[in-house]
């Protein structure tokens, strides 16, 4: 499996996995396609492997690629997946403990208004309910900037640390919010003990991309899904 694929993949981890026919398939009652997709562990991997396992648990078949796996991906397009959401691994060093401004409050477990705020995304209840399952599942911690108009998630995991979910309210946007919820979350996973930070973004939303790219974050790597097309 590609190393990255792999910290990815523990970092926002399925209620259930399984490998069969060379793919590592994660379950998580279909809340996000990063922990409901096959893995490559096989590149001569069967893509009726993923067709016939996703089917039977009532999901839109889903594989994740990665660098290298070229000729997997030639094989998922074959029979009709199409590539949705290209996505860039982001990376940096933490060698010295980061400024933040100290405006988010961070705790242990998700807040009410941690989680009010899926509302700012389109996603319903059930959606912000499982993404708590999945995060429950991991060492995180949990910051909501000032009065609520953002918010963020660590998850901690030795020296690396994996920064996500992340939301500003509509209200509250072009105000330095998301910065700030950043800023702090990094130096709260660095007193944790972090010197590596990664988060994973949507190589098309520029606003982040200049965010995270301000903040010191390069790319190291990336990958897309492959959905199978209705």
């Amino acid at each position: 499996m590609h190393a990255w694929a792999e910290r990815v993949s523990r970092d926002w981890p399925a209620f259930h996995t399984r490998t069969l026919g060379g793919w590592r398939f994660g379950l998580a009652d279909g809340i996000t396609k990063r922990a409901n997709c096959a893995l490559v562990r096989d590149p001569g991997a069967d893509v009726e492997e993923v067709t016939r396992f996703y089917r039977a648990h009532g999901l839109r078949p889903c594989a994740q690629v990665w660098p290298g796996q070229e000729e997997v991906d030639a094989r998922l397009a074959e029979h009709g997946y199409a590539v949705v959401e290209p996505t860039l691994v982001l990376a940096r060093e933490l060698r010295e403990r980061p400024r933040g401004p100290g405006s988010t409050g961070i705790s242990d477990s998700p807040t009410e208004r941690w989680t009010e705020l899926f509302s700012q995304t389109g996603a319903g209840a059930d959606h912000a309910e499982g993404v708590v399952r999945i995060l429950s599942r991991v060492d995180a911690v949990y910051g909501v900037h000032g009065d609520g108009d953002g918010r963020g998630c660590a998850v901690l995991d030795g020296e690396s640390v994996a920064i996500c979910a992340m939301v500003t309210a509509r209200a509250a946007r072009g105000r330095g919010v998301a910065g700030a919820v950043l800023a702090d979350l990094l130096v709260r996973a660095y007193d944790r003990g972090a010197r590596r930070a990664y988060l994973c973004v949507v190589a098309d939303n520029e606003p982040a991309l200049r965010l995270y790219r301000g903040a010191g974050f390069a790319e190291v790597s990336r990958y897309h899904n492959r959905v199978l097309a209705d």
